[in-house]
This record gives C-alpha cells, structure tokens and sequence, in this order.
C-alpha cells in the first residue's frame, strides 16, 4: 500500500483502530478493494497477486482472504511485520526493493502499484518493473495523484494540514499526471482498458477524522487506472 521509498510509515499500528495515521489509508484502500472488485470480479481464488509497496498489508490482506496467492513486496520492515501479525492465510512477505522485486518475470496475474509511483524516484521504472512481474493477459492496477493545484491544496495544504495524514507524506513535484502515467504503461508494452478518478468526501472525513472517497469523473486529484498485457 505504502511505497517501499516512504518512511513515515515504517512502524506499527496498520490495523490499529486508535492509530490517527493509518485510519486514512485503511479508509482509501477499502475504496480501492471496491474498485478493483469491480474491475476484476469478485473470484479471487488462486489468482496470483503481487503488490509492490504492500506496507503493512491493507491490500494484500484483504484480497488473499479472498483466495489470491498474494505475494508482498516492501522494504519496510517495521509494517511487514505488522501485517504478519495479523496471521493472514495465502499472503507472502517479501522484504525488497520495488524498483527491483526479488521475484521471476510472468509470476503474477496482477500486480499492484497503489500509493506509490508518487513516492519513488523513477515512476517508469516501477511501472516497467510491474509490466515485467505480468503473465500475458494480466492487469496492472495503479492508483496514484495527479500533478495539479487542486490536488496540491488537497493532499497536500489540507489533508496533511489537518493531520489527515503525516506532514512531508508527499511532494507535489512527485505527483504524476495520467497521461505520463498512460505514457509510462505504454512503453512498458502494456494498454489502458479502466480508469476512475477519485474525489474526496470532504463532509465524510470531517466526521469520520479520515479521507474518505468517491469515484469521480475528474482526474484532477487522485486516480486509479487499470492496464493489461498483451495475451500470448
């Protein structure tokens, strides 16, 4: 969930109810479980799923209880072992680098980049990375803040601002727009077959003291797109 390159959430208290930090992500990755279930159905059973930057386990978790083999890579070593404690059945850690996971090319019927090309120094490199991880017909699904001032004032002036999450979590520069992220796809021999953007709730988070979304037309904030390889 979190990128291997973000230490401000190398430690503890994932799955944590009390833990103001992680409540947000909790939030946004049951969104994005609901996402890619519409995306990609609700079997789950023995689909290979690799989640690059997994952090600890807020995706990974919830899809190999429904049935994926799930493989999760992070150097972070503090929220793997969060996520271990949880004692998910079908889910693997992987202590490695995103930009260069440990594991053989064609593994995986699905690779995850969630929350993490706008964190780590070269994007098209973990999108090609990710491509590489593909069998022929599998899906990349990446989720990541477009680059524009709306998405400054909000991820960044306001929901850091407001201690939704931790402040230096993100660097407007980082953020990538989708068509460079399409771009990006594109090189690495993979096509866009789904997109979504990703608004936030701003009424719910008040309540809640966590950013809530919902799909959304716009693009100009955050949003998810969904990429296929090539069948052989």
């Amino acid at each position: 969930m979190a990128s291997s390159a973000e230490p401000l959430f190398d430690r503890a208290g994932w799955w944590e109810p009390r833990d103001r930090a992680f409540a947000s992500l909790r939030a946004v990755s049951a969104f994005r479980l609901d996402l890619l279930r519409q995306w990609l159905g609700d079997d789950w059973r023995g689909r290979a799923v690799v989640d690059l930057g997994c952090g600890g386990g807020l995706l990974a978790i919830p899809l190999a209880a429904l049935g994926a083999r799930v493989v999760g890579v992070d150097l972070a070593a503090a929220a793997l072992r969060d996520a271990r404690r949880q004692r998910p059945e079908g889910w693997q850690p992987v202590l490695g680098d995103l930009a260069a996971p440990p594991l053989g090319d064609g593994c995986a019927d699905i690779v995850l980049l969630a929350d993490v090309v706008e964190h780590v120094d070269a994007p098209a490199h973990a999108v090609a990375g990710a491509a590489r991880l593909l069998r022929p017909g599998g899906r990349l699904f990446v989720n990541t803040i477009a680059r524009t001032r709306r998405s400054r004032w909000l991820a960044i002036a306001l929901a850091e601002g407001l201690g939704y999450v931790p402040r230096g979590t993100h660097q407007h520069e980082r953020f990538v727009q989708p068509a460079e992220l399409g771009a990006m796809a594109a090189a690495a021999g993979l096509r866009e077959v789904a997109r979504c953007g990703e608004a936030p709730r701003l009424w719910a988070t008040v309540r809640t003291g966590a950013v809530q979304l919902r799909a959304s037309a716009s693009m100009a904030v955050g949003y998810a797109m969904l990429f296929a390889k090539a069948a052989a």
